[in-house]
């Protein structure tokens, strides 16, 4: 069982709230048939491309997958949970994201903004579902200078 599935069994969050997980461990292995993203699954190399070149240039930069905050069933009845949003706290700017965007290949977001400028996120509760080993922590991200320079891509 994957961290979000063992989250989301246990705790409910507001439909307004961003949940807010680690780009590797929303991706990792054990978590994959259950955490969806609104990429196709040949996609998301790319997608780990964009954010190795971030993380080489701003090594202290952290990128989260911005999922809602509550499971889904597919057609086959399977639960799972979904994702269509990264936020990525780094002091790089909005350009330089955008210039990696080009590089790897990744497809292009439809939208890319601070989250301070979104009407979407960022404007009630933002929780950080963190991991140790099997034991999720989910803490509340209060800061909302910090919430509000985060880049969004979406």
């Amino acid at each position: 069982m994957g961290i979000l599935e063992i989250v989301f069994n246990s705790r409910k969050f507001d439909l307004n709230d961003d949940v807010l997980m680690g780009f590797d461990n929303y991706f990792d292995k054990k978590s994959k048939d259950y955490n969806s993203f609104c990429l196709d699954e040949e996609d998301i190399n790319p997608l780990q491309n964009f954010v190795a070149q971030i993380k080489s240039a701003d090594s202290d930069s952290v990128i989260y997958v911005s999922t809602y905050g509550y499971e889904i069933t597919n057609s086959k009845g399977e639960k799972s949970t979904y994702a269509d949003a990264l936020w990525i706290d780094t002091v790089l700017p909005i350009s330089q994201i955008e210039r990696y965007i080009e590089k790897s290949g990744v497809a292009e977001p439809s939208n890319i903004s601070f989250v301070g400028d979104s009407d979407e996120c960022g404007n009630y509760k933002v929780w950080l579902i963190a991991q140790e080993e099997n034991n999720p922590h989910i803490i509340e991200l209060t800061d909302r200078k910090k919430i509000d320079h985060m880049i969004i891509l979406y």
